[in-house]
C-alpha cells in the first residue's frame, strides 16, 4: 500500500509520455506529408505550364504565318495545325492534374 502512489505516478507518467510522443510524431508526419504534396504540386504545375507554353508558341507561330507581328519564325497553318492539335492533346492529358491537386488537395487527404 505504501508503494501505490509511486506506482500510480509511474503509470501516469508513462501514459503522458506516450501521448506526448504520439502527438509529436503525428504532427511531424503531417508536416512531412504536406511538404511532399507541395513538392509534387509544384512539379505538376511546372509541367502543365510548360505544356501550355508549347501550345501557345505553336499558335503564335501559326499567327505569324497569317500576318500577325512580333513572332520571328512563322509556321504555315498546314504544318502548324496538326502540331497544335497534338499540343492540345498533351494539354488535355495534363489538364486534370492541377484541378485534382487544387490549392489544398494534398493536405486534405487521409
Amino acid at each position: 500500500m505504501d508503494q501505490l502512489p509511486a506506482l500510480l505516478g509511474v503509470v501516469v507518467g508513462s501514459v503522458g509520455s506516450y501521448a506526448a510522443q504520439s502527438l509529436t510524431e503525428r504532427r511531424k508526419w503531417k508536416r512531412q506529408r504536406e511538404e511532399r504534396w507541395d513538392e509534387k504540386r509544384f512539379e505538376i504545375y511546372g509541367s502543365y505550364g510548360n505544356v501550355l507554353k508549347a501550345q501557345l508558341r505553336i499558335a503564335q507561330r501559326i499567327g505569324a504565318a497569317l500576318g500577325y507581328p512580333d513572332v520571328a519564325d512563322p509556321l504555315p497553318p498546314a504544318e502548324g495545325l496538326p502540331q497544335l492539335a497534338e499540343a492540345e492533346s498533351r494539354r488535355t492529358a495534363w489538364g486534370h492534374l492541377p484541378r485534382l491537386l487544387g490549392s489544398g488537395g494534398g493536405s486534405r487527404c487521409c
